[in-house]
């Protein structure tokens, strides 16, 4: 059964914020369960994701965090200044862990 929306995991509306670089490093270093690292090109600049996949077992449903991948390089095709970045942290992430339906999309 494939998903058709978040429902399918979990009740809860994710809430995300955006946060400073920093802040998002120690919610990555204090996040209580095993994150793991993905990075996707479908969109510019590629967008670097955390995902938990105890609380769903397939992106983007997984996301608790996530940055895009910036040149630091000001004549980058990708630069943006660092005050301008945008880094997004899941806040309510427990609550969405605590609303999990069970459900999992099983490969066939």
């Amino acid at each position: 059964m494939k998903p058709k929306s978040q429902e399918f995991f979990y009740t809860v509306e994710p809430i995300f914020k955006t946060v400073s670089k920093e802040e998002m490093r120690d919610f990555i270093e204090q996040y209580p369960r095993t994150l793991v690292r993905d990075c996707t090109g479908i969109c510019d600049p590629p967008l670097v994701t955390f995902n938990d996949f105890e609380l769903a077992n397939r992106w983007p449903y997984s996301i608790v965090a996530s940055y895009h991948l910036y040149d630091d390089d000001p004549n980058g095709y990708y630069y943006v200044p660092e005050e301008e970045r945008d880094y997004k942290i899941m806040k309510n992430y427990e609550e969405v862990f605590q609303s999990k339906t069970g459900n999992q999309v099983i490969d066939d």
